[in-house]
């Protein structure tokens, strides 16, 4: 196309002799700034395709990771809440319960200590695309705020108080074994029971898992969000 302006341009030039170099040279800036600006404008394209592969395959493969943390998390929260309810049992069936029943207590107490899973996230995606300093490309600002929210606010909360809870945990496991034999899985007496740091442990645990199970439960709600954020993008495009 160049080649075809160069020899209009060289036809009109040699109209007029006189000024046939000036044109000639006119005729040359022209050329070169048009083809400067061409050459800008495939760039662009091309930097502008290459952008919008790496967000599709980005939001992609980040949905699928969030998928798959919802899934644990979910799992996560509901022993949790299972664990909290069984520990309510306990506490509720010292008010009432009799001597002769404390196997009741002893198989619902069980219950309540049996593993304390806590959630920590799969980050591997959004890592690589916040190293490579490409999250600021994603041309859907509600959705990128979205996304680092989750990741640099919720997830970090929720790694702290999971943390958190697993050293109550810890504490409680420690201490308990002076009234709770492990290998048979029974309170060692009724007298334990009844003891206020029996209660009193059992109450810890339980208003520490109540402030993780909350954590966790916004942790979902947001990242439930950002998942139909993300499909409602990539339908889009």
């Amino acid at each position: 196309m160049i080649n075809f302006f160069r020899k209009i341009r060289k036809h009109l030039a040699d109209d007029n002799k006189p000024i046939k170099y000036f044109r000639y040279a006119i005729g040359e800036i022209v050329l070169v700034v048009i083809g400067i600006l061409i050459a800008l404008s495939i760039n662009n394209w091309n930097e502008n395709e290459k952008t919008n592969r790496w967000e599709e395959r980005f939001l992609t493969d980040l949905k699928n990771e969030l998928e798959s943390d919802y899934n644990q998390l979910s799992s996560v929260y509901q022993m949790q809440i299972d664990k909290r309810n069984a520990c309510l049992n306990v506490l509720e069936l010292i008010k009432t319960i009799k001597r002769k029943d404390k196997g009741i207590i002893d198989s619902v107490y069980a219950i309540s200590q049996r593993g304390n899973a806590t959630f920590f996230p799969t980050t591997g995606v959004y890592d690589s695309g916040l190293s490579g300093g490409k999250i600021e490309n994603i041309k859907n600002d509600s959705l990128k705020y979205a996304i680092m929210n989750l990741y640099n606010r919720h997830y970090n909360r929720l790694i702290y108080n999971g943390e958190v809870l697993d050293g109550v945990v810890g504490k409680v496991d420690w201490e308990k074994r002076i009234y709770f034999d492990e290998s048979t899985e029974k309170i060692k007496s009724w007298e334990s029971i009844l003891e206020f740091e029996f209660s009193a442990q059992i109450q810890h645990l339980i208003n520490q898992n109540k402030v993780y199970t909350n954590v966790a439960n916004r942790s979902l709600e947001q990242m439930s969000n950002v998942i139909s954020i993300i499909n409602k993008e990539i339908e889009n495009d």
